[in-house]
């Protein structure tokens, strides 16, 4: 079974990272992390790994800071040709996934009932069951 999550640096995405981190050390599941890539003309191959290096130091930093410093993780990467929600789409059945996991901002009653359009698609669209997870509430 894969446990996947979306990537995005934010404090709802890094949410999002240390939930996926939690259900995989608890099921024992491989970890995958996914990311659309906002380029989709990216010429230079160093500026790619450059990217993808930034990438993994991102994902890293946010298990670090969540206590799953040690959890293994795959990151897995796509670009978009202007719909980065299908491209996310087939990244997931690619990759043929168990569970998958997206943070989201914290929203009104109306927000919940009306979701944000790429959320909402998702859940449509992905055929393995979504865990939808909220960022932290502020430190007061």
């Amino acid at each position: 079974m894969t446990i996947a999550v979306v990537h995005k640096d934010s404090p709802e995405g890094r949410a999002a990272i240390v939930a996926a981190a939690r259900e995989s050390v608890g099921r024992s599941e491989e970890l995958l992390v996914l990311h659309v890539l906002d380029d989709v003309n990216i010429g230079d191959t160093a500026d790619t790994e450059d990217d993808r290096a930034a990438l993994r130091g991102e994902i890293q930093s946010a298990l670090d800071a969540g206590g799953f410093s040690e959890t293994k993780w795959d990151l897995r990467t796509t670009e978009h040709d202007g719909d980065p929600v299908t491209a996310l789409v087939n990244l997931v059945h690619g990759a043929g996934v168990d569970l998958l996991i997206v943070g989201t901002r914290r929203m009104s009653p109306i927000g919940k009932f009306l979701l944000e359009r790429p959320l909402q698609r998702l859940l449509l669209e992905v055929e393995a069951p979504i865990l939808v997870v909220k960022e932290p509430l502020p430190a007061e």
